[in-house]
């Protein structure tokens, strides 16, 4: 019998594929997407729609998307994890597979154009990354 999350992670990973290679979301696409990410879905086509997943790579290559919210937030996505409270409850009990920052991130990294990356310096990736969620408007982070 397979595990329901092996299943799930596998067919994102097709699906990831196939987004790449269409570079568009199409009603097929669409559809799948759907089924599999039910729950957070609209909200991660909302944040795409809006521009709000941004790239920040520093001078020795690495890289954090970020993702603005409604509430003046942005969220610092590192690899397959976002600090937002739905990915503590949901994501990481195994309920769902991504939260919407991620799901908007990976989505994202399919689709064209390619989304163009922020360059910072060391010291300032650094600096995104001590932080990984908070308003933007406080003086601790600056807004993209």
């Amino acid at each position: 019998m397979t595990d329901p999350v092996v299943a799930t992670r596998t067919l994102w990973a097709v699906l990831q594929r196939d987004i790449a290679a269409e570079g568009v979301l199409t009603d097929a696409l669409m559809q799948d997407l759907n089924a599999l990410f039910e729950k957070v879905l609209p909200a991660a086509l909302e944040i795409l729609d809006r521009g709000w997943v941004h790239r920040v790579v520093s001078q020795s290559g690495r890289w954090v998307s970020i993702v603005k919210g409604r509430a003046q937030s942005q969220y610092v996505c590192i690899g397959d994890f976002c600090p937002c409270q739905f990915y503590q409850h949901h994501v990481l009990t195994g309920e769902v597979l991504l939260c919407k920052h991620l799901l908007a991130v990976q989505l994202r990294q399919c689709l064209r154009p390619p989304l163009k990356p922020k360059e910072v310096t060391d010291a300032e990736y650094a600096w995104y990354i001590a932080t990984p969620a908070t308003v933007v408007n406080s003086p601790a982070r600056k807004p993209l």
